[in-house]
């Protein structure tokens, strides 16, 4: 760890030395091209090897310039929003020259964004736009404060007596509270869908879904088998349901979730059916001993207004997720499948597709 530590404090400070030499051209990155191929540089004079790890190319060795610039060119790319990290001497770190970051509780990446030229749902459009609060609220089932992400949609503030359905969204497996907002672009996709009127106006409320790591961190000791579950249902949505104008009925609440998000949300989601109609499962499934839910189709069937499941055939999830699928269709349950195909597996690309396929067809009975 020391040793990583100085490699990544010498690597910055290189940077910031070079930056500061008078007469040298400013060295940016990434840079995206006109042809969408995409030029990634890294300040390392002292660097034995820098290699370039994208998500949508082989890890691959960069090359050394002047002045101990490494770069190099890959593409033309496919639109979409792409972590990735130069790895230096054998160390992974984040591009010091770029902001755009993918917040994650072990890797930190940085993010390309490569769009189409006319824009896409996930762009800043010329549209209203929708408000990102950052909340903490009291959680007894961690016994400290718990935080979350809130998206409320246009208008939220001048319509002060509409009352608005709630979308309850879990990122995945390592991924903090902020991965659906900072790289997902849930805002931006929404705010576009109302635009266009291909969704309705709803409340996401996105918390942080391991909060067994969030307690040690904080010196408390985890109790029972599953926080996660109690913190939702007894914590966070009543403190959601006492600060928003929601409306308080099952006919009205979704949740759903990518990876382990997605197990988490179908869990809580089949096992409350009193309280949730609207069910997604983004590369995820979950078990399927939920008691009076599989083997009453009857019942469960009218109970759900959407059950949507969608996974990648690359993704490494997808023999699991397509049990998952068999084994409700086995039962009588109804739901929806997507696959896709394209899109490296089990990443934020397929996650973030999802949610153009799923936001529109929520609260729409």
């Amino acid at each position: 760890m020391k040793k990583t530590m100085t490699l990544i404090a010498a690597v910055t400070l290189s940077i910031m030395t070079f930056a500061q030499q008078p007469g040298r051209t400013p060295v940016s990155s990434p840079v995206v091209n006109s042809d969408n191929t995409v030029t990634f540089k890294f300040v390392a004079p002292n660097a034995k090897n820098v290699k370039i790890n994208a998500q949508f190319a082989p890890t691959t060795n960069m090359f050394k310039g002047e002045n101990g610039v490494w770069s190099i060119t890959l593409g033309p790319v496919v639109p979409d929003i792409y972590p990735y990290c130069f790895i230096v001497d054998g160390v992974s770190v984040m591009d010091p020259l770029n902001p755009e970051w993918f917040p994650n509780e072990k890797f930190k990446n940085s993010l390309v964004d490569i769009r189409v030229k006319d824009g896409s749902l996930q762009d800043l459009l010329n549209v209203p736009h929708g408000k990102i609060d950052y909340v903490y609220y009291p959680s007894q089932a961690q016994s400290l404060e718990a935080r979350a992400i809130v998206y409320t949609p246009p208008f939220y503030d001048k319509n002060k007596k509409e009352q608005y359905p709630v979308f309850y969204l879990i990122s995945g497996t390592t991924d903090t509270e902020e991965v659906y907002f900072k790289v997902g672009r849930v805002n931006y996709i929404l705010d576009n869908l109302i635009a266009q009127g291909k969704a309705k106006p709803m409340i996401v409320v996105m918390p942080y879904g391991n909060p067994s790591l969030y307690m040690q961190n904080n010196g408390v000791q985890p109790k029972g088998m599953d926080v996660f579950t109690s913190d939702v249902l007894n914590d966070l949505m009543p403190f959601i349901e006492k600060n928003y104008r929601t409306i308080n009925d099952r006919e009205y609440r979704g949740i759903g979730g990518f990876s382990r998000g997605g197990n988490q949300g179908l869990a809580i989601g089949l096992g409350n059916l009193d309280r949730f109609s609207y069910l997604c499962s983004y590369s995820s499934f979950t078990g399927t001993n939920i008691p009076g839910v599989f083997d009453n189709a009857d019942q469960t069937n009218s109970k759900i207004n959407l059950f949507w499941l969608g996974v990648g055939l690359d993704d490494f999830l997808y023999g699991n997720a397509k049990d998952f699928m068999d084994f409700l269709d086995e039962k009588g349950i109804k739901n929806t499948k997507v696959f896709t195909e394209g899109k490296h597996g089990h990443t934020w690309m397929n996650a973030r597709y999802f949610l153009f396929e799923t936001l529109p067809l929520l609260f729409q009975k």
